[in-house]
């Protein structure tokens, strides 16, 4: 009778092996989890692209275009949950916008400051950001004279300042050619509604034309 003698695998090189098979698992789990990143990289990117049209259409700019022209200045409506024209809106606030499209010209806003109420306004971007912002406290002789323009704009109007006197409005660049002005105004109580919505009523929001530049 023929005997079989059984011989043990190698430990090192059972270890060996073992290492090789857990290193070529690791190498197809690395490349299944790269080309799915990509994969879903390449789906975003193609999703974006397509909605960045329906995007644009529902920036803040967009949606006062729809309540007022640029260089008009108006009062916002109050808002429904869900529907607001502007950032934190309070009850409290009277709150009015201008729209700017510096393409059509500078936009001058000016306000007469009575009485000692809140008031603020806050210089934004089409999309809502804000680039600049001042209160009633930055009144010059009970007054707020402010013109926003692009860089050519503001050259053009600095060439013409007289070097004896020093402007009297405060000049802002603004970092887009759209945008808007947001005016806050306080009605401590709702019988000072009216009276604040007249005082917001009053401030003048004007597009100058390439003559009064």
């Amino acid at each position: 009778m023929t005997s079989v003698k059984m011989t043990s695998a190698n430990p090192a090189s059972f270890r060996l092996n073992l290492f090789k098979i857990s290193w070529l698992d690791w190498l197809l789990a690395s490349l299944l989890w790269l080309l799915a990143l990509l994969f879903v990289a390449g789906l975003v990117h193609i999703v974006s692209v397509f909605a960045l049209p329906e995007l644009a259409q529902k920036d803040a700019y967009s949606r006062l275009s729809a309540l007022t022209q640029p260089g008009q200045l108006s009062l916002l409506p109050a808002a429904l949950p869900g529907q607001e024209y502007a950032p934190f809106e309070d009850p409290a606030l009277v709150q009015g916008v201008c729209l700017y499209d510096l393409d059509r010209g500078p936009l001058e806003l000016s306000a007469d400051i009575i009485g000692d109420g809140l008031l603020t306004f806050s210089f934004r971007t089409r999309t809502g950001r804000v680039f600049y912002s001042m209160t009633d406290k930055a009144a010059s002789h009970g007054k707020i004279d402010v013109l926003i323009l692009t860089p050519k704009q503001l050259e053009a109007v600095e060439a013409d300042d007289d070097e004896e006197e020093l402007p009297q409005e405060l000049r802002l660049t603004a970092p887009e050619k759209k945008g808007f002005v947001l005016i806050n105004a306080l009605a401590a109580f709702p019988s000072e509604r009216a009276n604040i919505e007249a005082l917001v009523k009053s401030m003048n929001c004007e597009i100058l034309s390439e003559t009064n530049k």
